[in-house]
């Protein structure tokens, strides 16, 4: 399953959802900021309501040249909407900008940092 969505105006934001065995991968690319993370995460829960009921979630920021306080409030949301039903989350491809921020808000502690993709796809099946 391979989906794109674009989100225009100033903050162009694009998101392609594709599925790795049992894991939902999710590749950004442009800003992750206010306002375009409401429409991140929109697409993100419709995903879920498609998939399994132990979501194991990648988002791939390879292509992603910034995050700010939204972004980063917006994989928490995630994060605490999977948590109860035994779901993972995990950032590959970060560039040092992001892991910076990641790392002085703490969220290292709750979100699984990879250098890869199939690192990712690997941990979270075992996670299963």
């Amino acid at each position: 399953m391979i989906s794109s969505i674009a989100l225009g105006g100033t903050y162009t934001v694009k998101i392609t959802v594709c599925k790795k065995e049992e894991i939902v991968i999710f590749r950004l690319k442009g800003r992750v900021i206010s306002p375009s993370t409401k429409k991140i995460l929109e697409t993100v829960e419709e995903t879920l309501t498609r998939h399994a009921s132990s979501p194991r979630l990648v988002f791939d920021f390879r292509e992603v040249t910034r995050i700010d306080g939204a972004g980063l409030g917006m994989l928490m949301k995630i994060y605490t909407k999977i948590l109860p039903c035994g779901g993972k989350i995990a950032v590959i491809n970060i560039n040092k900008h992001i892991r910076n921020v990641i790392v002085r808000t703490r969220l290292i502690a709750v979100l699984k940092c990879f250098k890869s993709e199939s690192d990712a796809v690997a941990a979270l099946l075992q996670c299963s």
